[in-house]
């Protein structure tokens, strides 16, 4: 009897720690270790998973639906944060952006290696990031070929920004937010017109960074919201989608999330995010890497929404109805 007291009260105790940790896990206070632990939610939900499993396997039954429980929360809270359809839209006739986001800090100097990925992918517009003096002399006038049309902010820190473009600008500016600059550009191709705006947050390190980067949501959100375009937000966040920070930013603006889950990452934690508006569709999203399978950066094809037409059969009831 009292042996089979001590189980009760271990297995509860632990199924207690587990709810408090996944609560606190996905509440994520501003408390720079909890934040940090947060960003591992994925890993976390997995490896709660597997703990359940093994509880099952050894009949501590309390633990495993706990652990199960637990998954369960975390599973929800994840996908509610990404893009929620269970697979990318279909490709249809309407006009296609294809964008992309490099990081050059992630990049490994194989400078050829990021013109043929950009042409096999055959992006349209892309925004490179920790775009440095060095950098603009690197790319030189070859590179400057295949995207003629372009607008740099030639920094020596690591907010320097660049977008490349095959196509011409209808409009461009270069916004600041506590000396950070962002940029806002429209193209368009075929009968469709796009926005897109590139930026990089300041990493959110401490509760003084967490508050500059929401200040620099906060702008872009402005933006987004006096667009009439359709919008593409793209670019180095610094911060993983389901903090609450990209949450309250995503819910102000409508936009939605390209990424669905983080298999195709390798469960790499992700700082950049490619956000798109409503009317918009994402057909393809996919991580960028070099020839030696280094990640640099991610792409994404959007298309304009199909407008939906009724079909014969819904016309004649409605013109039955009518007489």
């Amino acid at each position: 009897m009292t042996e089979r007291f001590k189980n009760n009260i271990l297995q509860s105790t632990i199924s207690a720690t587990l709810f408090v940790g996944t609560g606190i896990v996905i509440l994520a206070p501003q408390v720079s270790l909890i934040r940090k632990v947060s960003e591992y939610s994925v890993h976390i939900m997995l490896g709660m998973l597997l703990f359940s499993m093994l509880s099952m396997v050894f009949g501590k039954s309390k633990i495993m639906f706990a652990g199960l429980a637990c998954t369960a929360a975390l599973c929800v809270f994840l996908k509610n944060a990404s893009h929620t359809a269970l697979k990318h839209s279909e490709a249809n006739e309407e006009s296609k952006l294809n964008v992309a986001h490099i990081n050059l800090g992630n990049f490994t100097y194989d400078f050829e290696s990021i013109e043929e990925l950009l042409l096999d992918e055959k992006i349209d517009v892309v925004s490179l990031q920790e775009y440095t003096p060095y950098w603009d002399d690197l790319f030189g006038e070859h590179f400057k070929l295949l995207f003629p049309y372009s607008k740099s902010e030639l920094r020596i820190d690591i907010y320097g920004l660049a977008i490349y473009s095959r196509l011409p600008f209808i409009a461009s500016e270069t916004f600041m937010c506590d000396g950070v600059p962002n940029m806002n550009v429209t193209v368009k191709k075929e009968n469709a017109t796009f926005q897109v705006i590139s930026s990089y947050l300041t990493p959110a390190l401490d509760n003084q960074s967490l508050t500059v980067a929401a200040k620099q949501l906060g702008m872009i959100a402005e933006k987004v919201n006096d667009s009439t375009e359709p919008l593409i937000a793209l670019g180095e966040y610094n911060m993983v989608y389901w903090t609450k920070e990209i949450r309250s930013f995503r819910a102000k603006t409508n936009l939605q999330n390209s990424r669905r889950d983080l298999v195709e990452g390798n469960f790499r934690v992700p700082y950049d995010h490619i956000f798109f508006s409503n009317v918009l569709e994402c057909t393809q999203f996919k991580e960028l890497k070099d020839q030696s399978q280094n990640y640099i950066g991610i792409m994404g094809t959007y298309q304009m929404k199909k407008e939906e037409t009724s079909s014969p059969a819904y016309e004649s009831e409605l013109s039955l109805a009518d007489q």
